[in-house]
């Protein structure tokens, strides 16, 4: 074999040993990725980690065995407002001047008591909300409160509430967030474990695309083996196909949509 020759035999051989290596890598680098995005993953064990209880209960949220915000009223006393039905014809009235002053029945209400209609008509509204959202958590997770006092479930739902001020959510409509609080507790934006739903909620438009929605499906079927949401609606490739973008697959196979 001549000089020529041989070099060109060797610079075969050296490409091939490259080639092989360079194969070899996306390999390697593929099983760490998914070691890593395993360890990433919430099951139904490591949710258990660090609460008192595995239930989607209020006893069972870290929350509940700190009684000292349990004890502080709510600075606009809502937790102790009474939608009696003294408070509730009140309510009505204001309702049909408004109307009546619409239809030119009757003259325009003075700035004074335009306001503080409108004040305690926004009252009643924040009171009603606080109500409503008590029993949908009831409704979705039955036995939730137990023997919970209401003021206590009140002010539980406004720290929720503020919750969803803190991560960019609408303050008139934070009902995704305090389901995923009452899901992994109020502060699961703090807990490392919860790191990539933290992250995912605060994704650029998120708070206008329903990604608290869908937080909060992605952990029923990851975390509970729920094939059902709240709404009563398949949990699918297609439902979750926005988590998945962002979020660690789960172990268990993803019912398909055309399955």
């Amino acid at each position: 074999m001549n000089m020529s020759k041989y070099i060109l035999f060797l610079a075969g051989v050296v490409l091939l040993l490259s080639g092989c290596n360079a194969n070899d890598a996306p390999k390697h680098t593929t099983q760490k990725t998914q070691t890593k995005t395993q360890e990433r993953y919430v099951d139904f064990n490591r949710f258990k980690e660090g609460r008192p209880c595995a239930e989607v209960k209020f006893m069972c949220l870290p929350e509940s065995q700190d009684k000292s915000w349990q004890s502080i009223p709510l600075k606009d006393g809502l937790d102790m407002f009474e939608l009696s039905p003294e408070v509730m014809a009140k309510r009505k009235a204001i309702i049909q001047r408004w109307r009546d002053e619409e239809d030119g029945k009757v003259k325009e209400q003075s700035v004074k008591l335009a306001a503080i209609s409108e004040a305690f008509y926004d009252r009643v509204e924040a009171k009603q909300f606080l109500v409503k959202m008590e029993k949908d958590l009831e409704k979705e997770f039955p036995g939730f409160w137990r023997d919970v006092p209401k003021k206590v479930r009140y002010r539980w739902i406004r720290r929720a509430m503020s919750k969803a001020k803190k991560l960019g959510y609408n303050e008139s409509k934070p009902n995704g967030i305090i389901e995923i609080c009452a899901r992994i507790g109020l502060d699961f934006d703090l807990d490392s474990k919860w790191e990539k739903i933290t992250k995912f909620l605060i994704l650029p438009n998120g708070t206008n695309h329903g990604y608290d929605i869908i937080a909060s499906r992605y952990i029923d079927f990851t975390v509970f083996n729920k094939n059902i949401d709240a709404y009563g609606r398949p949990i699918n490739d297609w439902s979750l196909r926005t988590a998945f973008r962002y979020l660690p697959k789960p172990k268990r196979p993803i019912p398909k949509l055309n399955d």
